[in-house]
């Protein structure tokens, strides 16, 4: 049974019309996105910073985060991409979960602050990204090492690990993807039927963010719809998706397809859930952190 939480939160984002920004399409979309990202700042909360020891780092001109505990810290590594849709900067809602991962797990998470669209390009992601993976398993055994996201870091997470099977480069022990955006082409007309019971998000900005992230290489390219790519010899994959997202039928068409290839995967699918519930404060959102914690402490 859906719980109390998150029946006032679907409510409540309703009433606000929280998801009319991703109605917007056009020059009126851009403008957005431009006032939203002057506005932004990745810096994580203060707060946070007195609670974990947070290293800002940078490497071939990015930059990226690395928390742990302040204790004692384990051998796990988290190399976690945030969601915003590709055009949004990380929050104060993602570094909260990334604590109570990191306290639990007495982990160390990197977070890079990826470029985003449409000012920059989709390859520039994995231009960043890739240097900072190949630091990260220099000094971490591979079987310590997960990569996660959630939402558009869901896409950007299988994507990678796509590319090092590519080059022939070790996979992490995890992939584990929350809510991920796994095909920008959205043309599953399932989506359609889940667009009316999601108050989160709405088609068409998404449509047009996943235009400008295609470019050249068109939305059905694997790096930047990763549905399409090889499935085989990858990291473990752990899925949680809920059923009131728009992106849920491209998480089950996943599932179907990877059974089809014969490629195990760990899929949740929880009945009436929003767009990236488990970072959120409902029952259900702690059941899945809870899920997603013993997946890493197991590995």
């Amino acid at each position: 049974m859906e719980s109390i939480q998150s029946k006032l939160a679907k409510f409540i984002l309703r009433i606000i019309k929280f998801n009319k920004i991703w109605n917007l399409t056009g020059e009126e979309l851009k403008e957005n996105i431009r006032k939203r990202q002057l506005s932004e700042n990745p810096e994580p909360p203060q707060i946070m910073k007195k609670r974990f020891n947070i290293v800002k780092n940078q490497l071939n001109g990015y930059f990226y985060y690395v928390m742990k505990p302040l204790g004692k810290t384990s051998e796990k590594h988290i190399l976690y991409f945030h969601g915003g849709g590709y055009v949004y900067e990380i929050n104060s809602i993602h570094w909260n979960f990334l604590a109570k991962l990191s306290r639990a797990l007495n982990c160390t998470i990197t977070i890079p602050i990826y470029p985003l669209l449409p000012n920059h390009e989709g390859k520039e992601i994995f231009n960043m990204i890739m240097p900072i993976y190949e630091k990260i398993i220099s000094e971490v055994k591979v079987k310590d090492m997960v990569i996660m996201g959630d939402s558009a870091g869901g896409g950007i997470s299988l994507a990678l690990g796509e590319l090092l099977r590519k080059k022939q480069m070790p996979q992490p022990s995890n992939i584990i993807l929350i809510s991920p955006a796994l095909d920008m082409s959205f043309t599953n007309t399932e989506i359609y039927k889940i667009s009316k019971l999601d108050p989160m998000l709405a088609l068409p900005s998404l449509i047009e963010i996943g235009k400008f992230y295609g470019g050249k290489k068109g939305a059905k390219h694997y790096l930047i719809s990763p549905i399409y790519g090889d499935l085989n010899g990858l990291g473990k994959i752990s899925l949680f998706t809920g059923t009131n997202d728009i992106l849920y039928p491209d998480a089950k068409k996943f599932k179907n397809m990877a059974e089809e290839e014969g490629v195990k995967i760990n899929y949740y699918e929880y009945p009436l859930m929003i767009h990236i519930w488990p970072l959120l404060m409902f029952p259900e959102s702690k059941k899945a952190r809870e899920q997603i914690i013993e997946i890493i402490r197991t590995s």
